[in-house]
């Protein structure tokens, strides 16, 4: 199983009346050079453990600048209000966006280019690109007696794996890449599969084999290892029963997508590909797989089929097949075994893409406009200001790198990227709750325990990674459903998937045969079935905890993501990482939550945060040694990520990979018109190309439909779509 793969979803909820749903250019920038001995201590924060509690002193100097600052803040608010809300704006910008993560990257890409706004991003962390951003760390590389010989590697953080970017179809990612221009500077590398290794190291039960894509290769596979003689029938039956869902679908672009009562009207161009999606209904093409899986409308029965069905879930979602995306689980049967498929990599790395987003979003436009639109790093968003009414957002409360605070006036409207959970803390105003609310005045409880896939065993010790599972869900409608009109409820009550654990390691590949080793691994450490513990009445199986990890080595496709005579590795697992292991870490040494830090050198000195990381990484290293038996003798540098550091960094909420697919918004529109939401809270949710296809419709909430109406006519004038 590759890591999350990356697939075309093209879906959306079809119905007008829907209420809500892993640097610039191809070349390394001077930073970013490649193969250069540098001395360069710029640690990545993605990959800095949480630092300590602050001394009193510190606190004292930390809660008077506090002051201050919220003095301040309630200066501005006063003066908003006794202002109508037109006060004084330190930038003024046609779209505000929160968050520069992929989905506000193309979005921004889109308003830039297409549709000539003045577009400015916020992100909090120092990189583009969220979860997918790419990253530097320093090593020394010299002999034992030389300190002073240093070498620097980028690592890609994110998703390594992706589907459609190549070769038409073209996924969402790939169609917003062609749409703003900029897909010329990403150069997509085709390969044919990826290695599978089952229980590494038993000398018995340990297997061995390639999944390839394309017709009639993983039929052979199912012949092999199915548990009855008709697999491969069934098989073939289950992606005949889920071609509705994909037939017709890959005519229909991103750019096409828009939220609210006016959703449907750009579809009417695609009318043959709407009827043909919504074939077995609405809620079948936008809801969970269970239907295919367990029946009505489809049952499968062999055993091994079933726990495949459950890995490639996992790897896109974080949850079994019967909890995963209808569509996306249509979209990768149709897309990876079709005839021409390929797996794709981006030559120099997925920052490289990222890269190629954030030129998009400030180059000059279509039109010849310099509208002077920009990422903003370092840029931490406080609040989002409304009128007294507070039934229009009026922009953002943002704060600087060196702490000071600017008001960012959004003329037109805000789009919100920042996950769903955080929706409910960046607003202040009480009439803007309520509408959000639904006319409730519900009121913030931030100590509500969340709502988390995974549960962990009372006294479970964190150390063996064998006592968390994902807890059965009664409820299959989910905090999505459309009978409450209360859109912060639903934020606050979705599910949140499981985080991830990574190990990127740089190594020594002197004397190593690259051309003997496959571009990516699925490892199951207990093989695909698990083994036979039970944990709180659930069995183990492919998406049990540190069951499934991801290898990537991309090196073997392009020699240039790591100095000369070096390679970089990137093992995960696929958000079957629990976080209360981490939060239940001793309080004294490692604060619940995750939350403040800093330490000696910008590095967290808790021997047993460091223990635990160590003891949980051990799967990971298993992974990577079944594929370089000698990794750890050749490493030269190796990171560990926590869940606290996704949380921490990343500003994910509990580290989480994002909401389970019943409680994620049906699209991104809110009772506040030209406030917008994207990412992988809306609807069609996890991955590169959902959130990408989130960000596009944002975007174009933010247009007048007639105007995206002429801008499919331009696109299509170009080629850059059907």
């Amino acid at each position: 199983m590759p890591p999350p793969i990356l697939l075309p979803l093209h879906l959306l909820l079809l119905a007008p009346s829907a209420s809500a749903s892993a640097p610039l250019l191809s070349r390394p920038s001077p930073g970013r050079r490649r193969g250069v001995v540098v001395a360069r201590p710029s640690p990545s924060a993605a990959f800095v453990a949480p630092a300590r509690r602050v001394g009193s002193a510190s606190a004292g100097r930390l809660a008077s600048s506090r002051r201050a600052f919220d003095n301040d803040g309630a200066r501005r608010s006063s003066r908003l209000r006794a202002r109508g809300g037109d006060a004084d704006a330190d930038e003024e910008v046609d779209v505000a966006i929160i968050g520069a993560g992929i989905g506000g990257l193309c979005a921004g890409a889109i308003l830039n280019t297409l549709y000539d706004k003045k577009v400015g991003i916020y992100e909090s962390h120092y990189l583009p690109g969220g979860c997918a951003h790419a990253f530097e760390r320093t090593a020394r590389t010299g002999d034992d007696d030389d300190e002073t010989t240093t070498t620097t590697f980028t690592f890609d953080s994110g998703p390594t794996v992706v589907l459609g970017c190549s070769r038409a179809p073209y996924n969402p990612l790939q169609q917003v890449l062609r749409a703003a221009g900029v897909d010329d500077s990403v150069e997509w590398i085709p390969y044919d599969g990826w290695g599978m290794i089952e229980r590494p190291g038993d000398p018995v039960r340990e297997k061995r084999w390639k999944l390839t894509v394309g017709p009639g290769h993983f039929e052979e596979v199912l012949d092999r290892f199915g548990a009855s003689p008709k697999a491969r029938d069934e098989f073939e039956a289950l992606r005949e029963a889920t071609r509705p869902l994909v037939t017709g679908a890959a005519t229909i672009p991103a750019m096409a997508m828009r939220p609210g009562s006016t959703s449907l009207v750009p579809l009417l161009r695609y009318l043959p590909s709407l009827f043909s999606i919504i074939g077995n209904g609405v809620e079948t093409s936008t809801g969970p797989f269970g239907p295919f899986l367990n029946g009505p409308i489809f049952v499968v029965e062999d055993a091994w089929l079933r726990d495949w069905l459950d890995a490639l879930a996992f790897s896109l979602s974080g949850l079994p097949a019967e909890r995963t995306s209808a569509a996306a689980m249509a979209y990768v049967l149709y897309d990876m075994h079709r005839e021409g498929a390929a797996l794709d990599y981006p030559k120099g790395g997925l920052g490289v893409v990222v890269d190629a987003l954030v030129k998009g979003v400030e180059q000059t436009s279509r039109n010849g406009v310099d509208a002077g639109s920009k990422v903003h790093l370092r840029r931490h968003v406080e609040s989002i200001e409304f009128n007294a009414e507070g039934n229009r957002a009026l922009g953002l409360n943002v704060r600087k790198s060196g702490g000071g605070r600017a008001f960012v006036r959004a003329k037109e409207g805000v789009i919100c990227n920042a996950p769903i959970w955080s929706l409910r803390g960046l607003i202040e105003n009480e009439n803007a709750l309520k509408l959000l609310s639904g006319g409730e005045t519900t009121p913030t409880t931030p100590n509500a325990r969340p709502n988390q896939s995974w549960k962990t065993s009372e006294g479970a010790d964190p150390s063996t990674g064998r006592g968390s599972v994902i807890r059965p869900r009664s409820n299959t409608k989910g905090s999505g459903d459309e009978s409450t009109n209360n859109l912060l409820e639903k934020c606050d009550a979705a599910e949140m998937t499981g985080s991830f654990l990574h190990l990127h390691v740089a190594l020594d590949a002197n004397d190593l045969d690259l051309d003997d080793l496959e571009p990516h691994y699925t490892v199951m450490d207990r093989g695909l079935e698990g083994d036979d513990t039970i944990v709180d009445g659930v069995d183990d199986g492919p998406c049990g905890e540190i069951n499934m990890i991801a290898v990537s080595n991309p090196c073997v496709l392009d020699r240039t993501l790591a100095p000369e005579g070096y390679i970089v590795v990137h093992a995960y697992g696929a958000g079957n990482e629990p976080y209360d292991v981490w939060n239940a870490t001793d309080s004294k040494s490692e604060p619940s939550g995750g939350s403040a830090a800093a330490s000696s050198g910008g590095r967290y000195q808790s021997s047993t945060y460091e223990a635990l990381k160590s003891a949980r990484a051990a799967p990971l290293w298993r992974a990577i040694e079944s594929a370089i038996p000698d990794a750890r003798s050749r490493c030269v540098l190796a990171l560990v990520g926590s869940p606290l550091t996704h949380e921490r960094f990343l500003r994910r909420p509990r580290g989480t990979y994002g909401a389970a697919i019943e409680d994620c918004l049906k699209d991104g529109s809110t009772p506040i018109s030209n406030l917008i939401l994207a990412g992988d809270g809306v609807f069609p949710g996890i991955g590169i190309p959902a959130v990408a296809l989130s960000g596009a419709s944002a975007a174009n909430g933010m247009i007048g439909v007639l105007d995206q109406w002429m801008c499919l006519d331009e696109l299509k004038s170009r080629g850059a779509i059907n």
